[in-house]
Formats: C-alpha cells, structure tokens, sequence
C-alpha cells in the first residue's frame, strides 16, 4: 500500500505560470483556484464580478502546510502586487479574509498608486520601466537604488533578443536584480571594508572581470574610473561596496552608449557647426560630468580636428572619450596640488596625459 504521503491531494502547477511569476506564486494561484471550487464562494458588494472564498488562519495553515504564516502573507502580497489576487480581511477581525483570483480578462482595480498595472502576457516591449513599487521591493533586500535602475537598460535589451512572454515584467525585473546583486556581492563587494573613496582607488579584478563578461570594452572601463573617482571623493561620503557602486556606474552607460544611435555610417570630417546629440550628453550625465562645462570644450575639440582633417565615423563617440579624459585631468591635477611639495605623489603631468591621449585616440575608440 502506498503510505499516508502519498495519499494527499498533489498540487500541479504549470510550468508557463511558474515562469512568469515564479514558483511560489504559482503554487498559491493553483491552491486557491481550486478552493474555489471546492468550498463555497460569495460575492462581495465592493468587489463585483469576483468569487471569494473565505480563509482563516488554521486554513491557510492546512493548505500550506510547507510555508510558515510569514511566508504566506509575502506571497499573498506578491500576487496583490501582480494584480492577480483580490484580499479584504474579515469584518469580524477574526484573523480570517476573503481571497478571491483576479480574471485575467477583467479590468484591474485601481485604489492607490503602488498597484501594479495589469498587462497581457507578451514580448518586453522596448521602453519597458519598472515603476516604484518594483523598485521598492528590490531596495527591501538593501540594493542600492543606482544599482537597480542601472539593470533597467541590460534587463530589455536580454529579453527583447530572446523574444520570450512573461505575466509580469516588474515581477522578472526583481528575480533578475536579486540574482545579479547576489552575485556580484559575492564576487566583489564582500571582500570590501567600510571606507572613503581614496584618489589612488581602483576596481578590483573580480568588478572587471564581472564588467568584461556582460561584455564592456576594457578601455571604457578604465576611461570610467577617474570620472567615478573624482565623484566620490568631492561627495566625501563612506560606502562599504565601491566596486559594487563602480560596476553599476559602468553598466549604465555601457548600456546606454551601446543602444544609442552615436555611430554614423561612413567615415567624414568634422563639421564647422558640429555639435554632440543628445545621446552623447545622457550619458556624459550618466557619467556625472557637467554639461556646461563639456559644451564650454566643444569649441576647441572642433577646432583641433577641423585643423587634423581627418575623418571618423562617429564624433558624438570621440566627443564623449575626450571629455572624460579632460574631466580625468581634473582630478590629476588636484593630486598634482595636492603633492606640490612631495613631488614622487606627482606620477605625471597633465600635459603628458593629454599628449599620450591624442596620439592613441584612434585605438581608443568603443566603437571599433
């Protein structure tokens, strides 16, 4: 004879479900669908069209007996989230609640600004945002908020190649942040002690390491970090993650100089009236570089390569390299201040920085 573990009812969850809102999700949406059929339901006058199913405590616990009550109450949450699931407590204020499954044809019920807005099942479409309640749930697990809104950009452009359909991409969006945030906690920012941000600093080879495999070019890592530098030591503040705050500063822009239109199609001179598209200026905001100032350089960076004549296919591109080579310069000489009367502190000039560049600008292209 089987024995008395066998003998309960299994709980068959389907695989689509579970992977658009995740396993837990899926298994409670299954649980209370078939409650409904099983015990009596009502309508409720303030929610039309519903069928609700009354539940207390000793019956969330037989029915989910693998969950403790906390672990209910945050996936029942998740699906009130999702816009899946309709919860009103019990007048009598006995611990017990109506539940009742949203239909996934009917209107979502719009009573305040966190709920989720409902949208069919179907490809990521591409200026996908997570709205504040996704962004919400990822800062409860502690993750920085530049770190999640810098995962935005990665996020579409992934699952727009794989031409995939999911319930809820809020829903997605934090399975993926929490996976990548965990990851990388455990590859670079754990080794990390609670300090300022030093002018010598340096992301460590595990953060360039992450940054190269999703794929970043190397020079634009290393043009990254004087900019980031520079930063956070104006800012005078203390973090125990730098590397984790560098790596979400480069892949924001990464991401979004990869996606924006900066490369033209053939090779051409500088025009006289040139002047850097707005992609170019997002992400040297990105980047935490004065507009002002740039635009304050563009005369000059005209001049030089009309006076060159050569031709590049993408100037927004060559642009975006000098002005953070110039914002690098900046910090070089405040170190160069700084160490006026310890001259072994100097390592350099800025007049050496700024020859050395012109001459390998080419080879430092990201374009190319």
């Amino acid at each position: 004879m089987l024995g008395s573990l066998y003998s309960d009812r299994p709980i068959a969850v389907s695989p689509t479900l579970a992977s658009s809102i995740g396993l837990e999700n899926a298994v409670m949406v299954h649980v209370l669908a078939e409650l409904q059929f099983f015990r009596p339901v009502e309508q409720l006058a303030n929610r039309p069209g519903l069928d609700f199913v009354l539940l207390g405590e000793a019956d969330l616990a037989r029915h989910f007996p693998f969950w403790k009550l906390a672990d209910i109450e945050r996936i029942r949450a998740q699906l009130i989230q999702l816009d899946m699931l309709e919860y009103e407590p019990h007048a009598e204020h006995d611990g017990s609640a109506w539940y009742a499954l949203q239909r996934l044809d009917s209107p979502p019920r719009r009573t305040s600004a966190v709920r989720r807005r409902r949208t069919s099942t179907g490809p990521i479409p591409p200026d996908w945002q997570p709205d504040e309640g996704w962004i919400s749930q990822c800062r409860q697990h502690d993750i920085p908020e530049d770190f999640i809104r810098a995962q935005r950009d990665r996020f579409v452009l992934i699952w727009q190649e794989r031409g995939e359909s999911r319930f809820s991409w809020g829903n997605e969006f934090v399975r993926e942040v929490l996976r990548r945030w965990r990851e990388e906690q455990s590859a670079a920012g754990a080794r990390e002690r609670f300090s300022d941000m030093g002018r010598q600093w340096q992301p460590d080879a595990v953060a360039v390491e992450i940054l190269l495999r999703d794929g970043v070019n190397d020079n634009f890592i290393k043009d990254a970090i004087p900019e980031f530098v520079l930063y956070w030591t104006e800012k005078g503040v203390m973090q125990d993650a730098w590397n984790s705050k560098f790596i979400a500063h480069v892949q924001r822009q990464w991401l979004r100089l990869r996606s924006a239109e900066l490369d033209g199609k053939t090779p051409r001179p500088l025009a006289a009236d040139w002047k850097p598209n707005a992609a170019c200026l997002e992400i040297l905001q990105m980047a935490r570089i004065d507009e002002g100032w740039a635009l304050q350089e563009l005369a000059e960076f005209v001049l030089y390569w009309r006076d060159t004549g050569e031709a590049r296919e993408s100037w927004n591109i060559i642009f975006l390299q000098r002005m953070k080579q110039l914002w690098a310069q900046r910090l070089k000489r405040q170190e160069l201040e700084e160490a006026n009367a310890r001259p072994e502190l100097a390592g350099g000039s800025v007049e050496a920085d700024d020859q050395a560049w012109r001459q390998r600008v080419s080879d430092r292209s990201w374009a190319e």
